[in-house]
């Protein structure tokens, strides 16, 4: 599996591309919620990657979303980290 720890431009336009330019979430389009951004599910620091492959491939490591539903998953995120 290729995967990188920073996410180059070129692998971002694919993820937006891949997921016609629609939040893997809400299922708002790019045109109304703005430049959507990679989220990985395994985080960074404990090694989670930018994989290259399919969404719907097991071993993807990414889900395409706007800004709205990224601040939402990191704050849930902590939020299970702690036990509230």
């Amino acid at each position: 599996m290729v995967g990188f720890k920073v996410c180059p431009e070129w692998l971002k336009k694919t993820y937006r591309r891949s997921a016609n330019y629609t939040c893997q979430l809400c299922n708002k389009h790019e045109n109304e919620v703005g430049i959507l951004t990679p989220h990985r599910l395994k985080r960074g620091n404990v090694g989670g990657l930018y994989t290259v492959c399919k969404f719907s491939d097991k071993q993807n490591n990414v889900r395409i979303v706007c800004s709205n539903c990224h601040k939402k998953l990191h704050s849930n995120e902590f939020r299970r980290s702690h036990g509230r």
